[in-house]
């Protein structure tokens, strides 16, 4: 073989190894995977969801559930690792690192927020709470909550009735006035009773006579006042009438 032809068989065979061995170029070969875990620096415990960048590279990837990840980069490249409530850190590979694995685990330190105290108060301030009271409206009396419920049930009830008039010109009532005068009636009697219950009941006649439970019971009936005395007297006058009849039920009962 004529000496030209072997150096240039040489010289073929030598560029083909170099190109095997990557020797002299960049190819992926010369890429580390880093494959790290991350962890809170204080608890030890993993850290999902974080970012992790390779500017370099224009590559990136996260965190899985156990802080686990997997990225590849240069030797001479750093990582960005960012994540909510941890402070950003950068990762570089340590040394001259000969291979072309890393792995291990990569702690990262928590990020502390200072705020403004702040003091919660379901009712505000107290001077707002006592400005809400003095606005507040006052809870009617019961019997006032009595009357207008039965008021309303009772319109109701009238209203059901036909409202069409009759198409006569001498005077004949509705049902509609009929049920309005009825209305006006059963009013009536709630206001006296009201006001009855009002001047004679049990709590002003124990406190007068003393008596409790059945005993009282028993002297209100036998006073026997009537709805018209009570209505037309005052409170005054009735007590007095009250205290008369008192003494003689005690006569009575002996």
């Amino acid at each position: 073989m004529p000496l030209r032809q072997i150096i240039f068989t040489g010289f073929i065979l030598w560029t083909l190894m170099m190109s095997a061995t990557g020797q002299g170029t960049t190819s992926a070969d010369t890429l580390v995977t880093i494959k790290g875990q991350l962890k809170n620096m204080v608890t030890g415990q993993p850290v999902p969801n974080a970012h992790i960048v390779n500017s370099n590279l224009g590559i990136g990837t996260t965190s899985d559930s156990l802080g686990f990840f997997s990225i590849y980069m240069n030797r001479n490249d750093s990582l960005r690792i960012t994540v909510i409530g941890y402070h950003e850190t950068y990762f570089l590979l340590p040394g001259f690192w000969p291979s072309n694995h890393y792995e291990n685990v990569i702690f990262i330190r928590e990020k502390t927020y200072l705020i403004e105290a702040v003091s919660i108060h379901g009712l505000g301030s107290y001077q707002q709470f006592k400005q809400k009271v003095l606005n507040a409206d006052p809870p009617d009396p019961p019997a006032e909550e009595n009357i207008r419920y039965l008021e309303r049930i009772i319109t109701e009830e009238a209203v059901k009735y036909d409202k069409v008039r009759v198409g006569f010109n001498f005077s004949i009532k509705s049902k509609e006035e009929r049920s309005q005068a009825k209305l006006d009636i059963m009013l009536e009697e709630l206001r006296k009773k009201q006001i009855i219950e009002e001047k004679f009941n049990e709590k002003i006649i124990g406190e007068l006579t003393g008596l409790t439970g059945a005993r009282l019971a028993d002297f209100m009936d036998y006073c026997n006042l009537s709805e018209e005395f009570i209505l037309n007297s005052s409170e005054y006058a009735i007590l007095e009438t009250v205290k008369q009849i008192f003494k003689e039920y005690i006569q009575f009962i002996k």
